[in-house]
């Protein structure tokens, strides 16, 4: 078994366990009192490709994406964002396309919060000679009124998993 560990400005870390049987990542935000397991939140998709392809498909659309790339397993055919922040906007669109986080008087609270977001992609072989793909994000968002603001668990509502596979695939034509 691997463990490795990081810590981003306090703010987060992610953990990579991986054994010969699975990878695992783990992902703590400020408003979980756990970590994540963004394992049980992957969105899969079947590609015909191989995975060497559709790894190097997954970096271009990270860069793409403007989705910072962090840590890597080429091995295990992992991709993942250091946890990093956002306010308004991500991927081309407000940050409650992406990430429910409840709603105030003003709308929807993503719109308005600072996001620590997540986002890890996994690439392994597939059936028939191809490949699975899999996203998940995550998200823990605060109020940017004050810093006393309990932070607030942010539910991904797929649209950036969904954007994650629409690039890839468009660079595997």
């Amino acid at each position: 078994m691997i463990c490795i560990c990081r810590t981003f400005a306090g703010l987060a870390f992610v953990t990579l366990i991986a054994n010969a049987a699975q990878a695992q990542v783990r992902i703590m935000l400020p408003a979980w009192n756990e970590a994540v397991l963004m394992d049980s939140m992957k969105v899969e998709q079947a590609l015909r490709a191989a995975p060497e392809a559709v790894y190097a498909a997954v970096l271009r659309a990270y860069a793409d994406l403007e989705i910072p790339t962090g840590n890597t397993d080429n091995i295990k055919g992992i991709i993942g964002s250091e946890v990093f922040e956002k306010i308004h906007r991500f991927v081309g669109a407000t940050l409650s396309r992406s990430f429910s986080c409840g709603d105030s008087a003003n709308g929807p609270n993503a719109d308005s919060y600072r996001l620590s977001i997540a986002v890890v992609t996994w690439v392994a072989p597939g059936a028939n000679g191809g490949t699975t793909l899999a996203s998940a994000t995550v998200a823990s968002g605060r109020d940017v009124a004050g810093v006393s603001r309990v932070p607030r668990h942010c539910a991904s509502t797929g649209a950036i998993e969904a954007k994650i596979a629409a690039a890839v695939e468009r660079y595997l034509k």
